[in-house]
């Protein structure tokens, strides 16, 4: 049974990819990689919530302008006129037989 890793490698070759990482940088190079790596993984993830925060921030302006213009047209809003009430027929009229 396989236990499925990133991007589908098995254990015998991420030995042997860890193995050509000790050869080819050696052990003092190793931490060096692992802090740069760390560090930009993090520049990285501090990029993404500045964006994501930078939308969050133009989106609440959007809705706040939206709410001003709002409350502004309903303050501005006029009623409408009513229509003048209609005449009554004296009842006499009104009980007439055709």
């Amino acid at each position: 049974m396989s236990i499925p890793l990133l991007f589908d490698v098995s254990g015998g070759e991420l030995i042997v990819i860890l193995l050509f990482v000790l050869l080819f940088f050696g052990s003092k190079g190793i931490p060096d990689i692992a802090r740069t790596l760390g560090r930009t993984m993090r520049q990285v993830r501090d990029a993404s919530n500045e964006v994501q925060r930078e939308i969050q921030r133009g989106a609440n302006d959007v809705r706040r302008t939206m709410e001003e213009q709002r409350r502004t047209m309903l303050d501005q809003e006029v009623p409408t006129p009513q229509p003048p009430p209609a005449l009554k027929e004296p009842e006499a009229e009104a009980n007439k037989p055709d």
